[in-house]
């Protein structure tokens, strides 16, 4: 079964992409490494995969909780090289880009995707889960599982897509798929003890 991992990333200069929501992201210079903060990290160790999610930190205005956060699309050959497209994922809740979605079992979006959403979640607020934007209710939590939504294009691009250098990237740190997983079980241990 995939199991998505959690990247944070941040812009080496500044927060470019506000103007740029509405184009088609592109991950390019797969072959380069993003610099890391942590000397103790090598980028080296960075490593992505179709179904990963991406997240920008610094895209987080307030709109959303899911408004910094891209899942990465099946692998592209470009003139310059190969990419990886990063799909929008939704503002206030989690949509499935249909282009990431189109081959998986709707059944199994939950056993793949429930912890890496709520890894991201908890970045923001350690407390904080998925249920937790369906005001806890079970019936919309499901309904939301068993009917996902799907990311839709409203209209046509805003121009020509971003590209986004890698090696123009900072790398935060990522949550291996096993990893967010335990994180999510021990957020929802502790909601317990309360």
């Amino acid at each position: 079964m995939l199991q998505p991992s959690v990247h944070f990333l941040d812009f080496r200069d500044g927060n470019p992409a506000y103007d740029r929501f509405n184009v088609l992201w592109q991950l390019v210079d797969l072959d380069k490494q993003p610099t890391t903060l942590d000397r103790a990290v090598t980028t080296s160790d960075f490593h992505l995969a179709e179904g990963d999610l991406v997240v920008f930190p610094t895209l987080l205005s307030g709109a959303g909780e899911f408004e910094a956060m891209r899942f990465v699309g099946p692998k592209m050959t470009l003139s310059t090289g190969d990419a990886f497209p990063l799909l929008t994922a939704g503002i206030e809740y989690p949509e499935f880009p249909s282009l990431l979605i189109q081959h998986m079992d709707v059944s199994s979006l939950k056993d793949i995707y429930e912890a890496p959403f709520n890894a991201v979640l908890q970045e923001q607020s350690p407390k904080y889960n998925l249920k937790d934007i369906f005001s806890s209710d079970e019936e919309g939590y499901n309904e939301f599982w068993n009917d996902p939504p799907v990311a839709r294009r409203r209209g046509p691009s805003g121009g020509d897509p971003w590209q986004i250098s890698l090696s123009e990237c900072i790398w935060i740190k990522t949550l291996e798929g096993k990893l967010s997983r335990d994180k999510m079980k021990n957020a929802e241990a502790d909601k317990v003890e309360l």
